[in-house]
Formats: C-alpha cells, sequence, structure tokens
C-alpha cells in the first residue's frame, strides 16, 4: 500500500498546483518544533501543499520531507508515508479524493485474551484494560 500511496502522491505533485494531505498521527510523524497540537493530536492535520507553502520536497519509499510554512514560519517536517490517510485538490468540491486506510498498528489496542467460560451469572467489571478505552467483564468466580 506504501508504494501505491507513494505513486499517487507523485503523480499530484506533477499535476497539481494546489492540493491537500491528511496525516494521522503516528510515532515517527514531526512537524518542526511546533508538532500537532490540540486536537490533531487525536484528528490528524491537514496540510496545504502549494507553490507558495513547501520547500524542499523529498520523497523516498518510507517517508516525505519538506519544509513547510506554519503562521509564517519555516518548519522541517518528516512524514511517514503510513501516516498519509488522505489526498485530495479541494475541501469543499474535490475533483480527487484517495483515501487510505491506516497502516500504523504500533499505537492500536491490544486485543483481550477471551477468558475461559464460568456458568456463573455474577459479572464484575474489570477495568485493568481501561487504558485502552475499553472495558472487560470477567465473570465472578
Amino acid at each position: 500500500m506504501s508504494d501505491f500511496r507513494l505513486n499517487v502522491l507523485k503523480e499530484i505533485l506533477n499535476s497539481y498546483e494546489k492540493f491537500f494531505i491528511h496525516l494521522m498521527p503516528h510515532p515517527d510523524l514531526i512537524i518542526g518544533s511546533r508538532g500537532l497540537i490540540g486536537e490533531e493530536k487525536k484528528n490528524g492535520l491537514v496540510l496545504v501543499f502549494s507553490s507558495y507553502s513547501y520547500d524542499k520536497l523529498s520523497i523516498d519509499e518510507d517517508s516525505i520531507t519538506v519544509n513547510m510554512k506554519f503562521s509564517g514560519s519555516w518548519e522541517s517536517l518528516y512524514i511517514p508515508v503510513d501516516a498519509v490517510s488522505a489526498v485530495f485538490n479541494d475541501p469543499v468540491k474535490p475533483e480527487f479524493m484517495f483515501s487510505f486506510k491506516p497502516q500504523n498498528r504500533k499505537n492500536a489496542p491490544k486485543p483481550i485474551e477471551k477468558e475461559e467460560e464460568d456458568d456463573s451469572d455474577d459479572i464484575s467489571e474489570d477495568t485493568s484494560a481501561s487504558s485502552n478505552n475499553v472495558i472487560q467483564f470477567k465473570r465472578k468466580n
């Protein structure tokens, strides 16, 4: 899938003067000294690529490196290809939109192992898995 994302990005770079990339949070994503702020830490960030907003773009098989302007200041970005969740040309009436499933498995919640079944009707709540936003119910023995 990363190869397809790279090919899409390269074609769009060659064909469009302005386009948008939606990035999801990723452990290897670097947005200069700014980082992800506020809701971006949960929902990601949309970058606007136009002739005046970026410089020194480089694409390799795993990542994109680029300098971009944020509030008038240049920041160096390191974007893992797996952090790219969508590429489109217009947020209101897109002529095209490529949307990709997340490939980052590093932050995915760990699956809960199934416990042995018990015929008991008493149930207690175990919140030990709540750090993954999962509530697991175990039967009392």
